[in-house]
């Protein structure tokens, strides 16, 4: 195996999920060449994935140039294996899996497509099949070597910038342990817990003298996060906007990260920053990071967590908290 393509047109968590079979496929073949094609709302992780030699971008559809050129390199470079690493049916990865024409040709089993895209394909994930079990599987196809646990780096310059960006914040109250609340995606209705619930438990923790509290959002969320900041009972900073790996950078400098599950939840966990979240049961089956520095609520609801009440998520968070001592 000299060349190796891995294939992910998803979202920036989805790419970041999968970094722990990206460095199992490194670990398997130390020596080859490993490219990773991704659509254009992942562009900014890739330079933080340290298992990649080179990349290739899917740009958005108006983008005929781009595309265009992205299509000649696809095609024009050998490749030796190819991975699909959605576990869901895509029509463009698989027209891209098809495109690359690698001898070798990997997949979940999708129960749908054209036959023969795929020269091996591994059992369709279960619907509570957690996603780096289903990463286990198909790293176990290639006899790589896996382990669960996502891994981001971030570049020296990324971790400058989020420095400067913090200390240009104004010094607000609280004690030295640093709490970030993000309370976005916004486009996901049943997945995301109320604002006004967000808002009354940063309240409570604003009546913590050994709680630094911040908020931050994606892009785009940041007049939705205000609004929420701007009820509170004192000012809260609201971390600058800044590209991807400057926002890990400052997330770095946290000891929790509090959340709805989003990209930003992955990236925080990929960076060894401790997290909690509000889960769904569909969420926290298949998504929750996991070990001891991850904890959060789980709701009764498959796909809402909307129901967890401020009083259930503040015990939990205070049980989290004094679990986080030894980290």
């Amino acid at each position: 195996m000299e060349r190796i393509t891995a294939l992910y047109i998803g979202r920036v968590g989805d790419v970041i999920v999968a970094t722990s079979f990206l460095r199992a496929v490194r670990r398997r073949h130390p020596k080859a060449r490993i490219r990773l094609i991704v659509g254009w709302r992942s562009t900014q992780v890739l330079p933080l994935i340290p298992f990649i030699d080179e990349s290739l971008v899917l740009e958005k559809p108006g983008k005929v140039g781009a595309n265009f050129r992205f299509a000649w390199k696809a095609l024009r470079e050998p490749c030796d294996l190819l991975v699909d690493l959605n576990s869901s049916y895509s029509k463009t990865s698989t027209l891209i899996a098809r495109a690359v024409g690698a001898p070798r040709r990997l997949a979940f089993d999708k129960g749908r497509g054209p036959a023969g895209v795929f020269t091996e394909l591994v059992a369709a994930p279960g619907e509570r099949e957690h996603m780096w079990d289903r990463y286990g599987r198909l790293a176990a196809a290639l006899d790589a070597p896996y382990d669960q646990d996502p891994e981001l780096r971030l570049p020296p310059d990324d971790l400058d910038e989020a420095d400067r960006l913090l200390a240009g914040i104004p010094p607000s109250g609280g004690g030295s342990f640093r709490i970030v609340i993000h309370p976005g995606n916004f486009d996901r209705f049943s997945f995301r817990w109320p604002e006004e619930k967000f808002a009354a438990l940063a309240d409570r923790l604003l009546d913590d003298t050994r709680v630094k509290l911040f908020f931050m959002g994606g892009p785009g969320e940041r007049d939705k996060v205000a609004a929420i900041v701007k009820t509170l009972k004192r000012p809260v900073p609201i971390l600058p906007s800044a590209r991807l790996g400057v926002s890990g950078g400052m997330l770095k400098r946290m000891n929790l990260f509090v959340c709805n599950i989003t990209g930003t939840t992955h990236l925080a966990a990929a960076l060894g920053v401790p997290t909690f979240g509000f889960y769904a049961g569909y969420t926290q089956a298949v998504w929750r990071p996991r070990g001891a520095r991850h904890g959060g609520t789980v709701c009764a609801e498959w796909e809402s967590c909307r129901e967890t009440t401020v009083d259930e998520a503040h015990a939990a968070l205070a049980d989290h908290v004094k679990r986080l001592s030894p980290f």
